[in-house]
């Protein structure tokens, strides 16, 4: 059965006190949230300010040696989510039959799809159908998954997990839950009552579905590809891409402007190895799933 919106309401807001420490604590970071993009008056402040705060709450803190830019020139807080890494931190397999992580993180679940359910963290349920309105979600039966948590002192930013073809996006509406392990609840299915955006790729291995799942205080998920696609959060809208847009492995397709958690759905084939397990910290462009040559 599928909450209220009151309840579902209750519940963010309960969520949300308990990881702050209550409602001052929660206002604080709401402040913090609200002034992300406000750009901060000196490189000193920057620079003293990101790593009090990054490294107290979030140890060991950030990797300074593999940021696209050093750590002061980051205008804002989002532009620090936001950033890019150099290249030789992030090597990307080339002409391998596997599916690469999407993003930086940390594994909650890997598994197989069965009976159009996947099983994450907590054993909670979900189906493909739930995860991905409007879907036909037949051709990831019997196949794959993997579910990446973002902490805050990861890269925002999402790749092409193969070579291939980025077909459509859809953005679905929804709330704003905890996407942090901890506060996952069966009564409240995050990954499905959460606002999201969906990709669909064809590649050389088959179908793939990449899903960015909003959490509290996401501001946005955005498209390198479509920047004015921005759809309101209450609106189902579709960005779609005819012809499609080719894409290669590794390739930047969207943003978490702050974090979130990315499911990364791949279709079934004999003898799929799976390469990593729950708790396993990964990289973007790390090999996941290695397909049968």
């Amino acid at each position: 059965m599928t909450p209220s919106q009151g309840a579902i309401h209750r519940e963010q807001r309960r969520q949300a006190w308990a990881i702050h420490g209550g409602p001052v604590g929660l206002g604080v970071a709401a402040l913090g949230v609200a002034l992300a993009r406000l750009p901060l008056p000196s490189r000193r402040l920057r620079e003293r300010l990101f790593r009090t705060v990054f490294g107290k709450k979030y140890p060991p803190g950030l990797n300074e040696a593999e940021m696209d830019r050093p750590l002061a020139e980051y205008p804002t807080l989002n532009a620090l989510f936001t950033r890019g890494v150099r290249p030789e931190f992030r090597p990307i397999p080339a002409g391998t039959p596997q599916f690469l992580s999407p993003c930086d993180g940390t594994v909650q679940d890997v598994g197989r799809v069965e009976r159009g359910r996947i099983l994450t963290l907590k054993r909670i349920e979900y189906t493909l159908e739930s995860l991905l309105p409007g879907t036909d979600t037949a051709a990831f039966e019997g196949g794959h998954f993997a579910v990446v948590f973002l902490s805050p002192i990861d890269c925002h930013r999402v790749f092409a997990p193969q070579d291939g073809e980025l077909h459509e996006a859809t953005h679905v509406p929804g709330s704003r839950l905890l996407v942090h392990p901890p506060f996952q609840r069966a009564e409240f299915p995050v990954y499905t009552l959460n606002e999201r955006v969906a990709f669909r790729f064809t590649t050389p291995l088959g179908p793939c579905a990449l899903v960015m799942v909003a959490g509290w205080g996401v501001g946005n998920i955005t498209l390198p590809a479509a920047p004015d696609f921005r759809p309101r959060q209450r609106e189902l809208a579709t960005k779609t891409w005819a012809p499609p847009l080719p894409v290669r492995r590794g390739e930047w397709v969207a943003t978490f402007e702050l974090g979130s958690t990315v499911v990364l759905v791949v279709p079934p084939r004999d003898e799929v190895t799976p390469l990593v397990s729950p708790n396993d910290k990964v990289r973007y462009g790390q090999p996941l799933f290695t397909y049968p040559g």
